[in-house]
């Protein structure tokens, strides 16, 4: 089973709606997936028709003491969610709290799903350290716009484990094809080879409950989240 992580650099930057979507693609490419949402605002889950009123999840049976892997749900055969839950701010400091303290709890877990899919794609959250502990990656993308706030903090970053993606580029924006250059000269094979277009699709996908390539397959959103399965697949073969 390989792992694949994806964070925002800075809220905002569609990286939970870009997550449902490549797992959904990967599924397309015939790919065993779960998803697996590690943000308190619970967000992953409505990319796949759960219920907003919906409160299981994964944290959610921390909390109460439940068993946490009779909490996924199955999309369709060989695609499952497991959301994060519903949690109080609270119940969420409790949850980060175990987490810290428990660096190891998510490399058993990966291990306990590993004969069961061929990838497990987690939505890691901005600024919880315990809840980015999700163990080992072979992919790790840090999901950024190319806007005049995200080359701040990059060049604030210390961490360069992650590569970065690039959503929501815009070709007629001076400003962005401006950056482009600036970070292809910065920061190399660090940035991936594509980038994930501006497309009203993507948003719309979300408001009719789906994975944009589920809702618009034509779309150029849905296209290059397919070209970025793609990649993973290739990415993955390199690494065996």
């Amino acid at each position: 089973m390989t792992a694949l992580s994806l964070r925002g650099l800075r809220g905002g930057v569609g990286s939970t709606s870009l997550l449902a979507a490549t797992g959904q693609a990967l599924h397309s490419l015939g790919e065993r997936v779960l998803l697996v949402d590690m943000c308190p605002e619970n967000l992953l889950r409505l990319h796949f028709n759960v219920g907003v009123n919906e409160r299981a999840g994964w944290a959610r049976a921390m909390v109460d003491g439940l068993d946490w892997n009779t909490q996924a749900w199955t999309v369709e055969p060989g695609l499952s969610l497991l959301p994060y839950g519903r949690l109080k701010w609270a119940e969420q400091d409790q949850v980060e709290q175990r987490l810290r303290h428990e660096p190891e709890l998510w490399r058993r877990r990966q291990a306990a799903l590993a004969a069961q899919f061929d990838w497990i794609l987690f939505d890691v959250p901005l600024r919880l350290p315990g809840h980015a502990r999700v163990g080992p990656c072979a992919m790790r993308l840090l999901v950024v716009e190319a806007d005049a706030a995200c080359q701040v903090l990059l060049q604030q970053q210390e961490e360069e484990g992650e590569q970065l993606l690039i959503n929501r580029f815009d070709p007629a924006s001076q400003l962005q094809r401006d950056l482009l250059l600036i970070w292809r000269k910065q920061f190399g094979e660090r940035l991936l080879p594509l980038n994930i277009h501006q497309d009203e699709a993507m948003r719309e996908a979300l408001a009719f409950k789906k994975p944009v390539g589920a809702y618009a397959e034509a779309s150029l959103a849905a296209q290059d989240v397919q070209s970025l399965a793609t990649w993973c697949l290739t990415r993955r073969l390199e690494t065996l």
